[in-house]
């Protein structure tokens, strides 16, 4: 009986290490659910990519973000926000899932959810030019210039000879009265673009 023992002992042993590769063996395989999925995705067949991820899904951060994105291309942005938030909530200093929640808060109309997550993210990172050049384009539709300044100002300061941040510049400094700061951005913008329609209409409302 004592040399039984050990042999139970072993074959229970290898019972046990064989359970645990079975399971991975069975679980689906999550590189290859992205690769189909990505294959899915450039031929704009989004239902079929959001299909290759669902018998592996489990909740990851990678996969909501992906899904995220899967059902923003699919015009679903309900459900794309959904997951977008989920990803935000499990990395919740990450800048990567709030840039894509605000694409289906943007298809929806959610401006004040967008600016909340503009301001999440500068928090994080000052300088983020996304962040800081889109906050300026919401306070520059809603007319406070002011505030849209001080996001402008720190873009051009990062990008001086961007086209986009400079031309909202001038616009914002021309409605807060700044005509030589105005001037100065509209000049610049013709060197960067010349014969620019709006610079040279900003210019003749000098």
């Amino acid at each position: 009986m004592d040399l039984v023992k050990p042999a139970l002992a072993t074959a229970a042993l290898a019972l046990a290490l064989l359970a645990p590769a079975r399971a991975r063996a069975q679980a689906p395989d999550l590189p290859a659910a992205f690769a189909a999925s990505y294959a899915a995705e450039a031929k704009a067949d989004y239902a079929e990519a959001i299909a290759a991820l669902r018998p592996a899904y489990a909740g990851m951060y990678e996969q909501n973000l992906r899904l995220g994105w899967l059902y923003f291309l699919a015009k679903n942005y309900t459900v794309s926000t959904t997951y977008y938030q989920k990803a935000v909530d499990q990395r919740p200093y990450a800048i990567e899932p709030k840039l894509g929640l605000i694409k289906p808060l943007n298809a929806l109309g959610q401006v004040e959810k967008m600016l909340g997550l503009y301001t999440a993210i500068l928090q994080v990172d000052p300088q983020n030019t996304q962040a800081n050049y889109w906050a300026g384009v919401i306070y520059l539709n809603r007319k406070q210039f002011d505030k849209a300044a001080r996001y402008f100002e720190r873009v051009v300061s990062l990008y001086p000879f961007d086209y986009d941040t400079n031309i909202s510049l001038a616009w914002t400094y021309l409605n807060l009265g700044k005509k030589a700061e105005a001037r100065a951005l509209y000049n610049k913008v013709l060197l960067i673009r010349p014969n620019d329609a709006n610079a040279l209409a900003g210019l003749r409302r000098l």
